[in-house]
Order: structure tokens, then C-alpha cells, then sequence
């Protein structure tokens, strides 16, 4: 069981994880944890129903991405700006650098585009400071919501994704159906991936197939991916119980409270 994809006219990586099972038996609610990717240029029925199904809203992403592409305003939903990359830190080992001139590095290197999001995932568990925003996301979580909380990133896929495994984890999902859930996305932005793949060719001017190659190691999720943020958990913290208590900094009472909100 993952989660499960909502219709949207210009949101096709939005699901609700309600419905996904725990080892124990139970079930996550519905219509309370939607993940999503950011939320910009929405023709009007997809903000009503966007206000019809939530209240609260966790953006992931830097200032510059907010600049580039705001939110619309959902009527009636709580905004919170809580990026989960600092801005310095957008280009992982590159630190300087901005999104094109990564785009620009790596679009001939698929090896190295590979490595690139391996090492940014490992910053998820790694950056004191992408911890602590992961650890202020999971304590909205915890706060009284008549909606759903939904949170996102750019395309829905990396930073709110990780937040996904972080939450699936925590409330006892299983792990195979925690992958299989991360996986997804790649099916839910496949036209999207294809729209890069041929943004890439006419940048670059080339067929060259290793544009393709490396386009498809920056958009897509893989399961090397999320390894290198749950190994990188392990190496800091022992465990993800370590994480969730040490860097999330949640009792064992707010797992209690957590579990008792998010499932059913």
C-alpha cells in the first residue's frame, strides 16, 4: 500500500498518505499528511480544493526557489517557510553555486550527477541545520490541525519526499512499502522529467545521450538515494530511533501523540 495521488489540474505529485498500513496494524488517517510540490501558477480549481483539503502549509524550499516561483495564496491555510537546504548549501560540494550552473556541470556526467544527489541526501541527515528544519516541520505536525498538513518542495520529490520516509518511519510503516511509496514519484512526473530531457537537448544544443542519462540521475528518485540518507542517519546517529530522538528531538510521549493523531 503507498500513498495515495490526488487529481489536480497542475499538481501531478500530490498524494495524501492516508491509507498506507503500519507493522502493527493500523492505518494512516486520511485527509490529514498530503505531500506535494510547490505550489505556484494554479488556476483556481486547484486553490479551492487545495483550501478545501488543508490548513496548513510547510514550503522546503530556499529563499531564491520562494522568489522565483511564490506559493498562491490557499485561503485559510497557515503558511510556513522552512527550507530544508541553506541556501549556501543548494550545490552540495559547490557550495557557491546556483541551480543552472549545477545543471550546467552535470548535464554531460551522469556518474556525477548521481553522486551530486547522493551527497545531497546525505546533507539531509548530516547538516545540523537541515535537521533542525526537518525536526520544526515534524513539530507543526504535532500542533491541532482541522485539515490536512500539507508540505513541499520544488517537483515533490526530494526534500519533501525525504520528510514522507521521516514521517512513514516514525508512525511504523513498513520500509519495503516506504520504498515503493519514494519510488513513485517517478512514475507521477514522468512528463515533467520528459519536459527536462528536452528543455536539457535544446539548452545544450547536443543529443548526446548522456544528457538524458544525467537528467534522469537529478529528476528522477532511486533507491541509492534514500540509502544514502538512511546510511548517513545511521553513521551520525546509530539508528533512525536515534535520529527521530537525538536530531528530531521528539520523547517517546510525542511518538505516543504522533501515532495517536496520524493513525487509525
Amino acid at each position: 500500500m503507498t500513498s495515495r495521488r490526488l487529481d489536480f489540474e497542475k499538481l501531478p505529485n500530490t498524494r495524501d498518505l492516508g491509507g498506507m498500513k503500519t507493522a502493527d496494524g493500523r492505518t494512516v488517517r486520511q485527509g490529514r499528511l498530503i505531500r506535494s510540490g510547490q505550489l505556484a501558477g494554479l488556476p483556481g480549481s486547484d486553490i479551492a480544493r487545495l483550501a478545501e483539503l488543508i490548513d496548513t502549509i510547510a514550503d522546503f524550499r530556499t529563499e531564491e526557489e520562494k522568489g522565483e516561483d511564490p506559493d498562491c495564496d490557499i485561503p485559510g491555510a497557515a503558511y510556513h517557510f522552512i527550507p530544508i537546504l541553506e541556501a549556501v548549501a543548494a550545490g552540495v560540494s559547490h557550495e557557491a553555486e546556483s541551480e543552472e550552473q549545477v545543471f550546467a556541470r552535470l548535464v554531460f556526467d551522469p556518474e556525477a550527477s548521481g553522486n551530486h544527489m547522493c551527497g545531497m541526501y546525505r546533507k539531509f541527515a548530516e547538516s545540523d541545520y537541515s535537521v533542525s528544519q526537518y525536526s520544526r516541520f515534524i513539530h507543526i505536525l504535532m500542533e491541532d490541525h482541522d485539515k490536512a498538513v500539507l508540505w513541499h518542495c520544488s517537483v515533490g520529490k526530494d526534500r519533501a519526499g525525504t520528510a514522507a520516509v521521516i514521517i512513514q518511519k516514525i508512525l511504523g510503516v513498513s520500509d519495503e512499502d516506504i520504498l515503493r511509496d519514494y519510488l513513485d514519484t517517478n512514475g507521477y512526473l514522468k512528463d515533467e522529467l520528459d519536459r527536462v530531457i528536452a528543455y536539457a537537448r535544446m539548452k545544450t544544443g547536443s543529443d548526446d545521450p548522456r544528457i538524458e542519462s544525467s537528467v534522469r540521475k537529478l529528476y528522477s528518485t532511486d533507491r541509492s538515494y534514500l540509502q544514502a540518507f538512511l546510511d548517513a542517519v545511521d553513521r551520525r546517529y546509530g539508528s533512525f530511533d536515534g535520529y527521530v530522538h537525538e536530531g528530531l528531538g521528539l520523547s517517546d510521549s510525542d511518538i505516543q501523540l504522533l501515532r495517536e493523531k496520524y493513525l487509525v
